[in-house]
């Protein structure tokens, strides 16, 4: 089971600089299918704040196991 509200995994996508590093932009994930199907193998596009201009795409393979109690 997973904890009520926890239905969107939310990223934030950050290059890796020797001065700083910068944020790209973010991926929110809807996790109904993860928690039915147990995982998600799939292609997001990096986008910046609401939703506009998409930076490119990232590979997630997430696996979701209930736990045994």
């Amino acid at each position: 089971n997973h904890l009520h509200g926890q239905n969107t995994l939310h990223l934030d996508i950050y290059d890796e600089d020797a001065i700083k590093d910068e944020k790209i932009g973010s991926v929110i994930i809807d996790l109904h299918h993860l928690y039915d199907k147990g995982h998600i193998d799939n292609w997001f596009d990096i986008e910046e704040k609401h939703g506009k201009k998409s930076h490119g795409q990232i590979h997630l393979i997430l696996h979701y196991e209930k736990l045994k109690i």
